[in-house]
């Protein structure tokens, strides 16, 4: 699976976006509260769909919608009322074997039309086969791959789930089990790495699916191995200088990123097991991961998502970021700069400086009738005249124009209170 194009209409704070997507890496990058995770919350909805054609297998595989929360509010002379419809669409691709027929490309909408309604599907019939097609595929034992999706949100690895019960034969939709949702499967693949440990001690074979779990992990991971210790049960994480460390132990960024690097390592081996070792490189499919900086110290920002890419190069990864140098060493992606509710290609070059990055995310492009209210309602604020109509009311106009958490508006607030 591979998105090529979306639009996204009222959906949060976004009125009508449109972003053309890089097949591998694409980076949102903006301050705190530009809707970067909002964006990930649309393209989240969207690779969901893929399970429109899928068994729920008791819920494990669930699918996102539109809720009343993501509908965009727009504010009509001091009422906040809901904008309808709100949708999202997308074009992307999937593997020959489920692509309708003499088609380069499949296109699909979710929208929500009635306050409080139901997501519709109509409009992702075409998607909703491909995924009946993908499932038969499965069942039959066609052999042929299939896709990943993952969504690691801001939350991952804070809140584990309960239903997360493991055993070391089940169906290849397995990879799909929860691979959506905002908590955590943490336990799911530690329980599995000790099945497939017990699994190869007593069989005496060596596991295909742990040699490529560790080799996607040290590739992103600056360690040698993994290695369960059956007689504590637990994982340890070996490095070159031959110290080990119980997984538990580890510090937030190695675990966080480790704990992650190793569940998309294990979806690409449940999804497609007879890719073998192979099964982390050679899988397609889409992931997104909201602030991939989280707990990252600044050397580690600088590889990280080559480092991703090197490891799962079939993967077309979304990302959310707000800090530089994550960006600072890409090359052959696209960026986009998410400021005033709307979203920007930002210049990739390798090697730029992060204080240029730094200034590039804190510009606003503002239209000049936005321009030129801006002016007149500084001036006012500064001839102390910002509680007069005349400023309520420009205040008011560019509140429905930039939203009213937009910094300009912030910065606004802080003058009017000295006076």
């Amino acid at each position: 699976m591979k998105l090529n194009r979306i639009n996204i209409h009222n959906f949060k704070c976004f009125e009508d976006v449109s972003i053309e997507l890089h097949p591998r890496l694409n980076v949102l990058m903006g301050n705190n509260g530009t809707g970067k995770s909002s964006l990930l919350e649309a393209f989240r909805i969207l690779i969901g769909s893929l399970y429109l054609g899928y068994d729920k297998y008791e819920n494990k595989i669930a699918m996102p919608g539109i809720v009343k929360d993501d509908i965009r509010l727009r504010n009509i002379e001091g009422s906040l009322e809901p904008q309808i419809p709100a949708y999202v669409y997308a074009e992307g691709e999937l593997s020959h074997h489920y692509m309708p027929e003499n088609s380069q490309s499949i296109c699909w909408k979710r929208a929500m039309e009635t306050l409080g309604r139901s997501t519709t599907t109509r409009d992702a019939k075409d998607l909703q086969q491909a995924s009946s097609k993908i499932q038969l595929s499965v069942r039959e034992g066609l052999g042929q791959d299939i896709p990943l999706i993952a969504y690691f949100s801001t939350e991952r690895y804070k809140k584990e789930r309960r239903d997360t019960d493991v055993s070391s034969a089940g169906s290849r939709m397995r990879g799909y089990f929860n691979a959506l949702d905002t908590t955590t499967s943490t336990k799911f693949f530690l329980d599995l790495y000790y099945t497939e440990t017990l699994d190869q001690v007593q069989n005496d074979i060596e596991s295909a699916l742990l040699a490529a779990v560790n080799s996607a992990v040290s590739t992103c991971v600056n360690c040698r191995n993994l290695k369960y210790n059956l007689k504590t049960q637990e994982l340890l994480v070996e490095y070159n200088n031959d110290e080990s460390l119980p997984f538990n132990l580890l510090s937030d960024g190695v675990r966080c990123t480790l704990a992650m690097v190793m569940e998309i390592a294990f979806r690409c081996c449940l999804l497609n097991p007879h890719l073998r070792e192979n099964a982390p490189r050679n899988t397609k499919g889409v992931v997104l991961i909201d602030e991939i900086d989280l707990h990252l110290h600044p050397s580690w920002q600088l590889h990280i998502l080559n480092d991703l890419r090197n490891a799962f190069p079939e993967i077309q990864f979304i990302v959310s970021t707000h800090a530089p140098l994550v960006v600072s060493r890409l090359d052959d992606c696209k960026i986009y700069k998410i400021a005033d509710r709307k979203v920007y290609n930002f210049p990739v070059q390798n090697g730029r400086d992060a204080n240029y990055i730094l200034k590039g995310m804190e510009v606003h492009y503002h239209t000049s009738d936005e321009k030129v209210k801006l002016e007149s309602y500084f001036s006012l604020i500064d001839q102390g005249l910002g509680h007069t109509v005349e400023a309520c009311t420009l205040r008011q106009e560019l509140e429905e124009m930039l939203g009213k958490d937009h910094s300009e508006l912030k910065r606004a607030d802080m003058l009017l209170s000295f006076f």
